[in-house]
């Protein structure tokens, strides 16, 4: 004779809520072996025990239940096959996202200790700075400040769009030539660093190259004379930029609206 296990002791020996059991046989999904017909208790055969198992793969995985109802429907398990791959499959590209997610929170976390570590404002130093992929958008002699920050919000979008992890830094890349030979600091476009190693999306992902850059740090307020100590450092000591440099807006303060304490890094690639 068949064994026969109570709603209870069924929901104790898989590990799962009476209440569990009691909605999956509302669904359809695991309907008791019997029914009382006098009590209306519930009983469950060991045989259902392994449909339980689906059951709670499906949710470990996020996997529809109304799905599943429709394969055990069908007693079809070339069909069960099917949706545990396909399932697979959406595991597999959750566990990239959420390792994307670790490395752009372990980047970001880096940043924030960087850019609240004391630093004496317009004094020359060197940093070792490895390649960053970024986006990129161009910008136009016409646009204004409140034009350079809605170009970095659409920049947002696309790395939404694209699924791709923002990295944790935006700035401006600088006309290098004119800032050499004027001193004057003009923007040519704005980036986004991204938490990405090869460009396997329909956007033009772009690289900064890493290297060793002289920088300098300062405030909003000592922008004109920390250009200045750094032209004339770079002219005294006969150094020889690589094409590349760009102003990046350290994580030194989260107040909002405008703040004299809010710090910016020039970098130039040497």
């Amino acid at each position: 004779m068949e064994k026969y296990f109570s709603i209870g002791e069924t929901a104790k020996i898989n590990n799962v809520s009476i209440q569990a059991l009691r909605l999956y046989d509302k669904m359809g999904l695991l309907k008791p072996a019997y029914v009382d017909p006098h009590t209306n208790y519930r009983y469950y055969t060991i045989n259902q025990f392994m449909y339980l198992d689906l059951i709670k793969y499906s949710k470990q995985i996020g996997a529809p239940l109304k799905e599943l109802k429709k394969i055990l429907d069908s007693k079809d398990v070339i069909k069960l096959l099917s949706f545990i791959k396909s399932q697979q499959k959406i595991v597999d590209k959750e566990v990239i996202r959420l390792k994307n997610i670790s490395t752009a929170i372990g980047h970001i976390e880096d940043k924030i200790k960087y850019g609240t570590e004391y630093k004496e404002t317009n004094e020359i130093y060197f940093r070792q700075i490895e390649k960053r992929f970024i986006i990129e958008i161009a910008l136009n002699k016409k646009d204004e400040e409140s034009d350079f920050q809605i170009k970095l919000r659409s920049m947002d979008k696309i790395i939404e769009e694209n699924e791709i992890m923002f990295e944790g830094e935006s700035g401006y890349f600088i006309c290098l030539d004119l800032f050499l030979n004027e001193g004057k600091i003009s923007y040519e476009s704005v980036y986004s660093t991204l938490c990405v190693e090869n460009n396997n999306k329909e956007i033009d992902i772009k690289e900064i190259l890493g290297g060793n850059f002289i920088c300098i740090a300062y405030f909003d307020s000592e922008r004109e004379m920390a250009m200045d100590k750094l032209l004339k450092y770079i002219k005294e000591n006969n150094i020889h930029p690589l094409g590349i440099g760009v102003e990046t807006q350290l994580f030194n303060t989260i107040e909002q609206g405008e703040n004299s304490d809010l710090l910016y890094e020039l970098q130039i690639l040497i």
